[in-house]
């Protein structure tokens, strides 16, 4: 199973999420979130990693803005909250999707995503929210999916026995936005070894 650290904004924290075992570090470009990155910023950052997978994540912005942002930044993935229509370059594509009632889970096989992030609903936010949806809505084959949504020390062990193909953490090891606290993500990553 894999595992992203995602809303990352500072260099120490990719280092430490990457030498924990993180494979994915996601970088949030979506300007209402107060994890936003410039990609400059997200590039000085991915210029230090040696080993994971550097992932933006979009809200707004159209495949165009999508493939120049990746490009300064130097991404290799992206989670982009819409269904996913064509693929963009040579990224990986993870077409995100905010689980409210099974209904939402309809576009899962119908578009190009080669994954699919399934995060908690709420209104007003695409992520980051520390919110868990109803896992039982969980389709039965999860080998090409993300599980976000208000994971943290507390719960991470049950995410990681349903066996998806990564889980996705954010506020659940922070000690404000944008700020990951060592010893949460440490205490994260002991139990996902205890899996």
């Amino acid at each position: 199973m894999k595992v992203k650290v995602c809303g990352i904004t500072r260099v120490e924290d990719a280092l430490l999420a990457e030498r924990l075992g993180a494979d994915f570090i996601g970088f949030i470009f979506a300007n209402a979130s107060k994890r936003c990155v410039s990609p400059e910023v997200a590039r000085q950052i991915i210029e230090a990693l040696t080993t994971a997978i550097p992932l933006g994540v979009f809200v707004e912005q159209t495949d165009d803005e999508v493939i120049k942002i990746a490009d300064v930044a130097g991404l290799k993935a992206v989670q982009i909250y819409r269904p996913v229509v064509r693929k963009l370059d040579a990224l990986t594509m993870i077409e995100a999707i905010r689980v409210k009632d099974e209904d939402d889970l309809q576009p899962m096989g119908q578009s190009q995503a080669d994954y699919y992030l399934l995060d908690a609903y709420h209104e007003s936010a695409y992520g980051g929210t520390g919110h868990v949806f109803d896992w039982t809505m969980l389709p039965e084959d999860v080998s090409n999916v993300f599980i976000a949504g208000g994971l943290g020390i507390d719960n991470v062990r049950r995410a990681a026995l349903l066996r998806p193909f990564a889980i996705d953490v954010c506020s659940g090891v922070e000690s404000a936005p944008g700020m990951k606290d060592e010893k949460k993500l440490r205490m994260f990553f002991e139990e996902i070894s205890q899996c």
